[in-house]
């Protein structure tokens, strides 16, 4: 699904030099968070864990309740985890991780062999590892995620690197995917599927989209605004079931329905594949404009399904068996929030809600905050919390007396979390101009909003158990930049998430 979401993913550089293996064993047992780290009371804050910070890219499974991450070796790769929710065509879910300050093609580059490892986000107990895969130096930080599919949760893992030659035998630059089922078992997993996709030129200009739909390779493009040229490839959709693998080509030049009417250059626009979803290949409007058209391949477009014959619209995020669209009002109308069936385009139920001071919110920072609960009942977006099963749509913008939240994770018991809006007052002298951020906890279902006392960190994704996933800022004695690390906390007793079994 495009909430990468379902998978949050992230790289963690390592420190200085690297240690002998056996002091790095990837399978040895994680240490326990630092207790001075304030969590909301619906997760336990005693039995917290973290993981090493060692050279990792990390994905959460949130069905399964499994954090699962690759060990590396001596490669060095980005710093920054990215978000797990997101969903657009084209989103930043897909963009190539960040890398460290150094030049990643700079580093050492000695063959490794990558192990994929699950933990029971729970107790961080490790419930399975991979073998060790193809061995690669790497030349780009690898992409973890984990997918929706027919066959439950599957761990997409694609590495970017090259094969040394020898003698007579020239090298090769690969682009590596390998699948599991998260519900694996044992210590030497093999991976279902394999591909070694030649790759030439810089890794860095290789697109691809992992999503719900399979691992769309995307087409290269040419293009020139000021000739209104614009040339792509085919995309090339690979299912990491089965292994089959098909084109998808790009459509026709046309006139972009959102360019202005008296506008003469710059207009032609492709649909181009861009991301996928369970019902098939998404498609956005190239180069991207906003409120331009995006479709599902041999389905709907968005110029024809929106509410009230809306036409421009901005996808904010897909799962399975809904998708939901910010539309365009005409003539000054407020946006209308849409919620969608993504294989028919169907509306199933629509809502409003204001920004504070009025007007409407960018759908691109909404974007960036969507977020679904593990079973897929609960959907938050900023200030909209939104309920699939009752059908309803919760504006918590606040109002003239009441401040609002925005929120960025939500769980299958309908509590979200979240940050209160700002409230528009003027910073006194001496006061910072950027505010700390102020967290939330939120009842979805009763609209309730409970401020959490200052420096209480909010979770980024929450499991079916009802674990936390966390990010922290680890300050370095190599470094004087922040280093995130990951830390998970499971659900307090007695709180309705910490009924499933724990691992």
């Amino acid at each position: 699904m495009l909430v990468t979401l379902g998978a949050a993913t992230g790289c963690t550089a390592m420190g200085g030099g690297q240690s002998p293996a056996g002091e790095r064993n990837p399978l040895a047992a994680p240490p326990v968070a630092a207790s001075a780290l304030s969590v909301p009371p619906t997760f336990d804050g005693k039995r917290g864990w973290r993981n090493e910070v060692t050279n990792r890219a990390y994905a959460l499974a949130p069905r399964a309740g499994f954090l699962l991450d690759v060990y590396a070796g001596s490669d060095e790769f980005g710093a920054q985890p990215e978000s797990s929710a997101s969903g657009a065509p084209g989103g930043a879910e897909n963009a190539p991780a960040p890398v460290s300050a150094a030049d990643p093609t700079a580093a050492k580059q000695k063959p490794n062999g990558t192990v994929l490892i699950a933990r029971g986000a729970d107790k961080g107990a490790v419930v399975w590892s991979s073998a060790p895969l193809r061995k690669l130096s790497i030349e780009r930080a690898p992409q973890l995620r984990v997918i929706n599919t027919a066959q439950g949760e599957f761990a997409v893992l694609v590495r970017f690197g090259v094969v040394p030659g020898s003698g007579l035998v020239r090298s090769r630059r690969l682009t590596v995917v390998d699948t599991f089922p998260v519900a694996s078992s044992g210590n030497t997993v093999p991976p279902t599927q394999h591909l070694e996709r030649e790759t030439p030129g810089e890794f860095g200009g290789s697109g691809i989209s992992i999503d719900d739909g399979g691992v769309l390779f995307l087409g290269d493009r040419v293009e020139d605004t000021a000739e209104d040229y614009i040339e792509v490839g085919p995309a090339t959709l690979w299912n990491p079931t089965t292994g089959a693998s098909s084109t998808v080509p790009a459509g026709e030049s046309r006139r972009s329905e959102v360019c202005e009417q008296d506008a003469v250059d710059g207009c032609t626009v492709r649909d181009v594949p861009v991301s996928t979803i369970a019902a098939g290949v998404l498609t956005a409007e190239t180069p991207a404009r906003p409120w331009g058209r995006f479709a599902l391949v041999g389905g709907w477009s968005s110029s024809r399904i929106g509410p009230d014959g809306r036409t421009r619209g901005t996808l904010l995020g897909t799962l399975p068996g809904a998708m939901l669209v910010a539309w365009a009002g005409p003539d000054g109308q407020p946006t209308l929030y849409a919620v969608h069936d993504p294989a028919s385009g169907a509306v199933q139920f629509s809502g409003r809600c204001p920004a504070p001071g009025g007007g409407d919110f960018d759908p691109q920072g909404l974007r960036s905050l969507f977020d679904a609960s593990p079973g897929g009942r609960y959907v938050v977006a900023g200030s909209l919390a939104l309920d699939l099963s009752a059908r309803t749509l919760a504006c918590l913008a606040g109002d003239h007396d009441h401040r609002g939240v925005e929120l960025g994770a939500v769980g299958d018991d309908g509590v979200a979390f979240g940050s209160l809006l700002a409230d528009g007052r003027v910073p006194r002298e001496g006061e910072e101009e950027t505010a700390a951020r102020e967290p939330a906890l939120v009842r979805v279902a009763t609209r309730r909003i409970d401020p959490l006392p200052a420096g209480t960190a909010i979770p980024d994704r929450l499991t079916a158990s009802g674990a936390g996933l966390f990010t922290l800022s680890v300050p370095s004695e190599e470094d004087t930049t922040a280093a995130a690390e990951i830390a998970m906390y499971p659900a307090a007793p007695g709180s309705p998430a910490s009924a499933a079994p724990s691992r």
